[in-house]
């Protein structure tokens, strides 16, 4: 598929947008119990690190979920804990590959941020190990790059507005996000770009 016939930013914002107003009660309920549990587990040394994954993981599950007319429950945020190991494993092994990535000239760095930015997504809805999942990631972003870095972008900017003050916007912003991010991975990958990697 050509990135000319991929979806743009405010069409991924949209749907998102659109998505999440099928059930926003549950989406932002699930980001803020999510936040919660982050915030008190965060408590603990890394700890956070081993919850934030698959937590992360439960609100792209409610977002697939919807998206296929399944109906979706609160219990749903903890789905991803299903494929614990491999969502923490992946977490623990981008952190530490963009983290050299920045300390080399930064730019290696950025580009793995943008590159890995399925792999969650891969994980939880294509049932794959965390290596393959990064790696499918990583092929298929690196394919579609530009198109994907400008929806990163713009995504990223709204979550930092949408965090002043104290981060209420979040609450709305975070599921429109993730929605909206899962909007151009489906974009891609029902053309069949995954199929191939």
């Amino acid at each position: 598929m050509n990135n000319t016939s991929l979806p743009d930013a405010g069409t991924c914002l949209r749907d998102g947008w659109l998505l999440y107003k099928q059930e926003p009660l549950l989406l932002s309920g699930a980001t803020i119990l999510m936040a919660v549990i982050c915030g008190v587990v965060g408590l603990i040394p890394f700890a956070g690190a081993l919850v934030y994954p698959p937590l992360l993981a439960g609100l792209y599950s409610m977002i697939i979920r919807l998206e296929r007319g399944e109906a979706i429950t609160i219990t749903n945020l903890f789905d991803g804990f299903q494929a614990f190991v491999p969502l923490v494993i992946a977490s623990l092994l981008m952190s530490v590959f963009i983290s050299i990535g920045l300390l080399l000239l930064v730019l290696p760095g950025l580009y793995l941020i943008i590159v890995y930015g399925f792999t969650n997504l891969m994980i939880v809805d294509q049932k794959m190990d965390f290596w393959p999942a990064m790696e499918a990631s990583r092929k298929l972003l690196h394919a579609h790059f530009w198109s994907y870095f400008v929806l990163a972008f713009v995504l990223a900017v709204i979550c930092v507005a949408a965090s002043i003050p104290f981060g209420l916007g979040i609450i709305v912003a975070g599921p429109v996000c993730l929605a909206a991010q899962y909007r151009f991975y489906h974009a891609v990958t029902v053309a069949g770009d995954a199929s191939r990697l």
